[in-house]
């Protein structure tokens, strides 16, 4: 009877390191999942960059305003959401206001007020890049 407890507590011992590993195997591929999410994402904030930059190079200001507006809505999902300061929250406020601008420029058809918003719309990609790459020093 002992010896069948002892097997019974080895046996459990056994099943909880097993479940241990596979947790920890899961949270790897969750964070794995959730950089390739994050790469996905930030290849698609890219292509709307280069939507931005064609329609400023060829003055389709359609495809700038849209351009621009993706690029809005973009910084509202929550994969943009890479940090939870007031800092990051308040660059993401000035990101939308700096995409706002390129959008009223393109609907006013003003390529060189589109040109100024798109310049100010990349210096808030630098700025806020910069933060993130010195918060997770």
């Amino acid at each position: 009877m002992r010896s069948c407890k002892m097997a019974t507590t080895r046996i459990w011992v056994w099943i909880s390191g097993c479940a241990a590993v596979v947790g920890v195997c899961a949270a790897i591929r969750a964070q794995d999942t959730a950089v390739d999410d994050v790469a996905v994402f930030m290849r698609a904030k890219l292509d709307h960059s280069k939507n931005v930059l064609e329609g400023l190079a060829l003055a389709d200001f359609d495809l700038i305003a849209r351009g621009a507006q993706e690029l809005s809505l973009a910084s509202q999902e929550s994969s943009w959401q890479v940090l939870q300061t007031e800092d990051y929250a308040r660059l993401s406020a000035e990101f939308r206001r700096s995409c706002d601008s390129l959008r009223s420029a393109a609907k006013a058809e003003n390529l060189d007020g589109a040109v100024l918003a798109w310049m100010e719309v990349t210096q808030k990609c630098v700025q806020c890049h910069r933060y993130i790459r010195d918060e997770q020093k």
